[in-house]
């Protein structure tokens, strides 16, 4: 299945969270300094990436080595322990375009409560000055983009408040054991959430009503699950010209709980596919909002059809179809319960993410809705995990929902997705999950 990172070599672009570079001898001691540089000043940022294979016009750079085997995840751990502190790792990955060419993406997470130092000069010029980067300085992403010293308080001020937020979490997460662990049940919290999640089941019916051609193994209608979320929190709404770029930063923290390659509320660049304004309601009233419609005309062997809406004042809702309706034979027989809780465990740590985003966010209500379980059986898309056959459901729906303080999806985020994930795996006759089950899952979660 195309990850969603094929986006970014398929339309290759500059932003203050990619960095593009050419081809480049990973064993020379200038242009480790200067990849030094540039994942220091991402980390700084929040999480970016760095894509090789292209130059500063976007187009495809010559001389492609005859291996990418140079680009590996030793090479850049080594560069980041050489350089900088505190150390973290970042993921490698070779990423195939559509033209069926392959590039090497470094992700680099975003920095947690401490931002990321050079420690060492990189090597010297003739003159005996560094090169790439100089020892004791900060580095941060800025237009252009380039990544540069820090030398305003106005670029501190970003990285300060996300060292803040990390700290304030890290801060809530060794108090929670003085918390309450009930949920708050807000008086019309439930409601809003409803009627949020019901105006985009329809919307989402609306749209594959009017898709021609449209091709899916089962009917598509009947066979989905839609997820939604509400944050509860006092501040402004994100204003929608930030919310795109905003979705990206948040989509680069939810992997590392959750990465199979194919994200939740992903923002497409490509045109056909990007994300765009629309007003939330179908007569053309209410605020703005971002919605991606995958749904399309065509087939999908490389795709989801997937739907989804976030709105600036932190409502989420992703509709999507079985992939095991996909990827096994026989679509319409199977679900798999890794697949169940993955996805619920992403939609919580997405939630989490994006309410780091309203400083006065307490609460977040979550709705999940799966359709089409009448007759499917148990199975796992990885033919290395096995389940006992003969679990069958006879229950074709099934909603499950609650409230939790945003702390919880930090600090139980195992017992979050077991109540709402488990009552599904429940109708099948799996009587034994569990918090504890999710917990022994959760490793295999992250694929890439």
């Amino acid at each position: 299945m195309t990850i969603d990172l094929t986006d970014l070599v398929d339309s290759p672009r500059e932003a203050l969270d990619i960095e593009l570079k050419s081809w480049l001898d990973l064993s020379e001691g200038v242009n480790k300094a200067n990849l030094a540089r540039h994942i220091a000043a991402l980390c700084n940022h929040g999480g970016g990436y760095l894509v090789f294979g292209f130059q500063d016009d976007f187009s495809v750079a010559p001389d492609r080595p005859a291996s990418l085997d140079a680009y590996n995840h030793d090479v850049f751990n080594a560069i980041i322990k050489r350089y900088l502190l505190p150390t973290f790792e970042c993921h490698v990955l070779k990423v195939e375009s559509s033209a069926g060419q392959e590039y090497p993406i470094i992700h680099i997470p975003g920095h947690e409560a401490t931002p990321v130092c050079a420690v060492r000069d990189g090597p010297q010029d003739g003159n005996g000055r560094p090169q790439g980067l100089r020892s004791g300085t900060y580095y941060i992403r800025a237009p252009g983009p380039e990544s540069t010293p820090i030398t305003s308080p106005q670029q501190w001020s970003a990285l300060i408040r996300r060292c803040i937020l990390n700290d304030r979490e890290t801060l809530l997460r060794e108090m929670s054991h003085v918390l309450q662990d009930k949920q708050t049940g807000v008086p019309g919290i439930e409601e809003r959430l409803s009627a949020w999640d019901k105006a985009n089941g329809e919307r989402f019916d609306s749209l594959l009503n009017a898709a021609q051609n449209f091709s899916w193994p089962v009917p598509l209608a009947d066979n989905h699950y839609r997820l939604s979320y509400l944050i509860r929190h006092e501040d402004q709404h994100i204003p929608i010209n930030q919310l795109r770029a905003l979705l990206e930063e948040v989509n680069n923290e939810v992997r590392d709980t959750v990465w199979t390659g194919w994200s939740m509320f992903y923002p497409f660049t490509r045109p056909e596919i990007a994300a765009t304004v629309h007003p939330e309601n179908p007569d053309g009233t209410g605020g703005d909002l971002l919605e991606t419609n995958l749904i399309g005309n065509g087939q999908f062997d490389t795709s989801m059809p997937d739907f989804w809406r976030v709105a600036p004042d932190g409502r989420a809702t992703l509709v999507r179809g079985y992939r095991e309706d996909a990827r096994l034979e026989d679509p319409g027989q199977w679900l798999s319960p890794e697949t169940v809780l993955r996805e619920t465990a992403e939609l919580i740590r997405h939630a989490r993410a994006f309410a780091r985003h309203f400083p006065t966010a307490s609460t977040v209500s979550f709705r999940c809705t799966w359709t089409g379980l009448n007759g499917r059986q148990i199975r796992d898309i990885d033919p290395s995990i096995y389940w006992s056959p003969g679990r069958i459901a006879t229950a074709t729906k099934r909603i499950t929902g609650g409230e939790w303080p945003v702390v919880k999806l930090n600090t139980d985020w195992h017992q979050i997705v077991a109540e709402l994930g488990c009552p599904i795996l429940t109708l099948f006759g799996i009587d034994f999950c569990s918090k504890e089950m999710v917990a022994g899952m959760a490793p295999r979660f992250v694929k890439l």
